[in-house]
């Protein structure tokens, strides 16, 4: 067994399920104590602020105030913002309604009127608490504009882990004194694990002061108000990574053997100390201690398994002297509640989608989700103003409004009521930055509102953002040492040696890796760590593909789900490959989408070795790609009566031969057939992108295959 088998074997052992499906631990702990070593002034204060809350709980239990369990007329509300990186994770659309479908299930679980929470263990129905809260999306920006609350960003990963991320993560942030930033990404730590759940750090003033503070989530996981239960659940550890926002610890923090029953870790009286290593899942038991785990606490392990369903009256009474953390108590002022749009008065000009993401076909048109059917629209409300245009009427740009756009955008603003008007985007840009956000916006004037923009208050504006994808390309290369050392490898097999890790291009969203495998005497594998390949209808094979094979969303891919994760290039019943050199189609992700690519195989006689030596894939969501149509070029066949030239060429590219000319073909390095126009001996290549090509010139003498660069 090689060692990433044994990897991912040990963490089935910590997750009990499926790679693909359940989500790994919350390293809050973990990240709290690292971000301590980099900050001693953070533990210090942490350490005071734990007195303080101690403190602030013993008045609680004597006050035995009760609870406002309404959410509709919540005691707390909190402005927050989210930041999408890359609408599709894992292959899970995140748009903003689901933001919106996840916030209304975080506020149900906080005020405890969770679909399940009738179902509470009747052990612990007499301590479950009910915090009155509310988060809510920012409806007005920093700078004063209307938002929806949901930006999205190009595809990006490591925003779990600290230190050395804080630049980018506060270059992203809202102000942290006003908004509570949360942060959606596939890949939290940009170790290539695509199901680490979330992250969140207690509260601290010099993570707030540095515009870091934040909740980190993994955008897979995210709520689906008509996703399955398994689904919800899963979003359901979102709460969880709230409350560590709000200072609540782990009920596992400490050892269940050396557990004191009156605070167990977490700093909480009434949570039984919880052994992460029992595995109870949703079936209660006892603790070492005796005592009767709680596995519905949000702040659990075994909770994971799909069955968190409360907080504790003790958890609610930290929770709210977190609230008092000099990092937190800003925001709920009504002052700031004002300034961000979340109080209960609403600002007089909202929009309900802010963020257009370049769709899948990457021609600078936008949409609301990247997906071509989503209409690029947003509804704008007035609150307290009406339009000063009858219904139905068009809103005329100079006249009625001002925007700064992306060239080649123009936003059309129609009427519908005396206070609503749908805003659509149209076009598509002509120049954007690649994997950027562009932010625009878009100004009212007098005419277009009854009594002029002053009836509006301060917020005139609509806040825009637009993020587009890099254009999509076909990427080659040969396979490379490690994400550690990404240089050129060798990648052969046989008896004497009898494995070999590799990867390809270390930039992909998902894992790059593979493993090749000498398995015994007449047996060939391919680990794939979870990853599709081309295979055989119903069997483990690994089809043999030649050149010039389209490889698309049509094929059949074979996706082990078991460790090891293998398949097979060559068994004693599965012969084809026997000295053979061919293609291998592979399905992997690149910005959380699925995409096609191929490795060459070269396959020794009767399974006896064999070698990986270079690999393709296109970066377009679901795009196909075609195997190479000709020999790589250091297996080029050159009849040395041909000659071509210039090389490198500009315009026209020259053929000299004493034979006659039968035909002439042209492909890219990936094997693309091109569209060359030919005109006796010479090719017009005016038109070609720069970069190496591949001839193939055929003449009365023999064929010719060789390589030039067009300029």
């Amino acid at each position: 067994m090689k060692f990433k088998s044994l990897l991912f074997m040990s963490l089935f052992s910590i997750i009990g399920f499926a790679q693909e499906n359940r989500p790994h631990e919350c390293k809050a702990d973990e990240m709290m104590k690292k971000h301590f070593e980099l900050h001693p002034e953070s533990k210090a204060e942490y350490e005071n602020f734990e007195k303080f809350t101690k403190d602030f709980v013993k008045k609680m239990e004597s006050n035995k105030a009760p609870l406002n369990k309404n959410v509709n007329t919540p005691t707390y509300i909190i402005p927050v913002v989210f930041h999408v990186y890359g609408e599709s994770q894992s292959g899970v659309l995140a748009n903003y309604q689901k933001v919106v479908d996840l916030l209304e299930q975080i506020n149900l679980n906080f005020n405890g009127i969770n679909t399940d929470s009738n179902t509470v263990d009747s052990y612990f129905q007499p301590i479950r608490g009910t915090l009155s809260i509310e988060f809510r999306l920012a409806k007005i920006d920093p700078t004063g504009k209307a938002t929806s609350g949901v930006i999205f960003h190009p595809f990006k990963s490591g925003y779990g882990n600290g230190g050395g991320y804080d630049a980018q993560i506060a270059a992203d942030a809202w102000d942290n004194t006003k908004y509570m930033n949360v942060y959606i990404q596939n890949d939290l730590y940009a170790n290539k694990v695509f199901n680490n759940s979330g992250v969140a750090w207690y509260p601290d003033s010099n993570m707030t002061s540095s515009n870091t503070a934040r909740v980190v989530y993994n955008g897979r996981y995210i709520y689906d108000a008509a996703g399955t239960v398994a689904s919800n659940e899963f979003s359901d550890t979102f709460t969880h990574e709230f409350g560590h926002w709000l200072n609540l610890q782990h009920t596992f923090n400490i050892p269940c053997s050396t557990g004191n029953p009156s605070n167990d870790g977490d700093g909480v009286a009434d949570t039984p100390v919880e052994d992460n290593s029992s595995g109870l899942g949703c079936n209660p038991g006892n603790n070492c201690l005796g005592q009767k785990v709680n596995v519905e606490n949000y702040m659990g392990y075994n909770g994971s398994a799909g069955c968190y369903k409360m907080f504790t009256t003790g958890q609610v009474n930290r929770m709210l002297a977190a609230l008092n953390h000099p990092s937190r108590i800003n925001l709920w002022q009504p002052a700031n509640l004002a300034a961000t749009g979340v109080a209960n008065t609403p600002p007089k000009l909202t929009l309900s989608n802010s963020t257009f993401t370049e769709n899948l076909d990457n021609n600078g048109a936008v949409s609301l989700d990247g997906s071509v059917a989503s209409v690029p629209a947003s509804t704008i409300t007035l609150n307290g103003a009406t339009f000063a245009i009858s219904n139905g009427t068009t809103l005329i740009a100079g006249t009625h409004f001002t925007s700064s756009l992306p060239a080649g955008v123009t936003a059309t603003i129609v009427v519908t009521s005396p206070t609503t008007a749908t805003l659509t985007i149209n076009g598509a840009a002509t120049t954007h930055p690649k994997s950027q956000v562009l932010n625009s916006s878009i100004t009212f004037l007098d005419t277009a509102i009854t009594g002029g923009v002053t009836s509006l208050g301060s917020t005139t504006a609509l806040a825009l953002t637009f993020s587009y994808k890099d254009p999509y390309k076909i990427v080659t290369g040969i396979p490379l040492e490690s994400y550690a050392n990404p240089t050129a490898t060798t990648v052969a097999i046989n008896s004497g040696a009898t494995w070999k890790y590799f990867i390809i291009n270390p930039e992909l969203s998902d894992d790059a890796g593979y493993g090749a495998w000498y398995y015994g005497a007449n047996q060939l594998k391919l680990e794939t760590y979870w990853k599709g390949l081309v295979c055989e209808t119903g069997t483990r094979n690994i089809s043999l593909l030649p050149a010039c094979t389209t490889i698309s969303n049509a094929n059949n891919f074979g996706f082990p789900i078991a460790t090891p994760g293998q398949l097979d290039v060559y068994t004693p019943t599965y012969t084809v490959w026997s000295g053979q050199t061919a293609y291998v189609g592979f399905r992997t992700r690149f910005e959380g989408y699925r995409i096609n690519g191929y490795f060459k195989l070269t396959v020794g006689s009767n399974g006896s070795s064999y070698s990986v030596t270079e690999f393709g894939y296109n970066t377009q969501p679901f795009g196909s790609i075609t195997t190479p149509c000709t020999l790589s070029t250091k297996d080029i066949e050159t009849n040395l009566e041909t000659s071509i030239y210039p090389n490198p060429a500009s315009d026209i590219l020259n053929i000299k031969t004493k034979g006659k000319i039968k035909s002439i073909t042209v492909y890219d390095m990936s094997g693309r057939k091109m569209n060359a126009k030919v005109i006796g001996d010479k090719v017009d290549v005016k038109h070609f992108q720069s970069g190496t090509y591949l001839i193939d010139i055929e003449t009365s003498l023999g064929k010719s295959s060789q390589k030039f660069i067009k300029k």
